[in-house]
């Protein structure tokens, strides 16, 4: 028997699962850059405005830091500017992610040896999820490029824009599946992953913004960059992401050859033979079980906080003063509004959605414990299906609260700082905090789906990305008011501003806490798993 046999059924088994996930992000990926353009265009439509924006940014260090250089001062050049970075966050992340879930999350639940009992390769489960991972990276490309050119931008640009992307998924698909080889625990590959990345981030970051263009030459991220599209592309930097996804994705294969299934290449850290009192409760084990994440999501999102409110610093004002953001500014916060407190309280607004996903990846942490087994291991003991639930829905509830504090704190501080206005720090902090209810609303919906229907609790990914693909449109002016309330954040004062609706939030947060109830409710009917 080949070691790739069986490939084909378990490419469909993986589309299958993903049938959700995989089209809600290809969609939001293909188009999100000509969003981007087509408001490029029009907020700057003279060629001395697309100067300036570009000049502006690339004399801020912070910026450079967060998106990478201007290389042409050009529509076309200001949206790879935008977009590059966050693209490939986007496109990386998800993809990476993708490979650990149906590779070492498969082996880690049983699943993969199930599958192995039949006639299946070995290395057929991972040659499978690489490939509808690279066909979604690169078919998200053909689209992202065809939805560039449907906006004005030059056909070779718009390729090139969106083929680093794929590549860059690509690549840290292959990372991902490196990861999974080295570590029996699912969370520990999904940790070694991310760690790759923001150490790839922090390397492309630090070169760009101190102008050492040999440091971002280390980082896989500054060549996604410098593919520099609308300005000269540079081709041949496809072929070195594409050369680093395949020595990746042969390393993984070695690697998968040498392990036993179930196990990692890295030895096991073996825990004590007894627990210690603090894990002698539902509660506790939870709290065991979510303090990693808690730990890393709130320092990532502290220092994140740091860096974007130094982004303000460095003339941030020059880039907002098109009459377009000029007026929006006025309609939020009256005409007294200042763009800098704009830019800030729409940097909360942005970096809110990721901490719902936060949310949601808490809450669903009752659906893994109970699909992997380990629920039926603490039912087994007088502990009550309800307190159990209870344990980890408080988690999911003070997670995504010290994540925005977190921000908050660290936006305020940088922002107060650089304003030399210490007033600031407890206003930002405060609108951080407003979209708490909105982030509870979006845990309580995978509440609600775990507790009601648990094979459709992935649906909570697909809910928060339609969500996310509204508000961007929305924000653009092309939908509607009324199906604009539907999403949470919209209804969520920007304190910066000077907004201070109560009502709204009190709402929300009736609602989140409904949707909370009825999630138990409906778990503590069915049966578990």
């Amino acid at each position: 028997m080949s070691a790739l046999t069986g490939t084909g059924t378990l490419v469909r088994l993986v589309v299958r699962r993903d049938r959700l996930i995989l089209p809600l992000w290809g969609l939001l990926a293909a188009v999100y850059p000509s969003a981007i353009a087509r408001s490029t265009a029009d907020l700057y439509p003279t060629a001395e405005a697309l100067r300036g924006v570009a000049g502006t940014a690339m004399a801020n260090p912070s910026q450079q830091a967060m998106r990478g250089p201007v290389f042409e001062a050009s529509v076309g050049g200001l949206t790879a500017h935008t977009v590059g970075m966050s693209g490939a966050i986007l496109l990386g992340l998800v993809s990476m992610l993708l490979v650990i879930r149906h590779s070492r999350v498969e082996e880690e639940s049983g699943r993969r040896e199930l599958v192995g009992a039949g006639v299946v390769g070995r290395h057929a489960p991972l040659t499978a999820v690489l490939a509808v991972v690279f066909t979604a990276n690169l078919m998200i490309a053909v689209l992202m490029a065809g939805t560039l050119i449907g906006a004005g931008l030059p056909a070779s640009g718009s390729f090139a824009l969106a083929l680093s992307l794929a590549a860059t998924g690509w690549t840290f698909a292959a990372v991902g599946a490196v990861a999974a080889q080295l570590t029996e625990s699912a969370a520990v590959a999904r940790g070694i992953g991310l760690g790759v990345f923001i150490v790839c981030f922090l390397i492309r970051a630090v070169g760009d913004s101190s102008g050492s263009a040999w440091l971002s030459w280390v980082s896989p991220l500054g060549w996604t960059l410098r593919a520099r599209a609308f300005a000269g592309e540079r081709w041949w930097i496809l072929a070195l992401l594409v050369a680093l996804a395949v020595v990746l994705a042969g390393a993984a294969y070695r690697l998968s050859a040498r392990r036993d299934l179930a196990a990692g290449v890295l030895p096991a850290r073996l825990g004590p033979a007894t627990a210690t009192p603090a894990l002698d409760s539902a509660p506790a084990l939870a709290w065991r079980l979510h303090r990693g994440q808690l730990a890393a999501w709130t320092a990532g999102f502290a220092a994140g906080g740091l860096a974007l409110g130094g982004a303000v610093s460095g003339g941030i004002e020059a880039q907002l003063n098109a009459p377009q953001i000029m007026e929006m500014i006025a309609r939020v916060g009256g005409e007294n509004a200042e763009p800098a407190d704009f830019f800030v309280n729409y940097l909360l607004s942005m970096l809110a959605w990721i901490i719902a996903a936060y949310g949601i990846l808490s809450a669903l942490r009752l659906r893994t414990e109970e699909t992997a087994g380990r629920a039926d291991l603490v039912l087994v003991t007088p502990t009550s299906r309800v307190r159990w639930a209870l344990s980890h829905l408080f988690m999911a509830v003070v997670a995504p609260a010290t994540a925005l504090a977190a921000l908050g704190a660290g936006t305020g501080l940088a922002y107060s700082a650089s304003s030399g206005d210490p007033g600031k720090f407890p206003v930002v902090l405060g609108a951080a905090l407003a979209y708490l209810p909105a982030v509870w609303v979006m845990t309580g919906i995978a509440v609600l789906l775990a507790g009601l229907l648990p094979r459709l609790s992935v649906a909570a990914w697909g809910i928060w990305v339609v969500f996310i693909l509204l508000d961007v449109f929305g924000m653009l002016g092309q939908v509607d008011a009324s199906v604009l309330n539907l999403i949470p954040f919209v209804h969520v004062p920007w304190v910066v501003l000077g907004q201070t609706a109560v009502a709204p939030l009190l709402l929300l947060t009736a609602i989140a806490a409904v949707l909370g109830v009825a999630g138990l409710a409906g778990l503590r009917r069915r049966d578990i798993a």
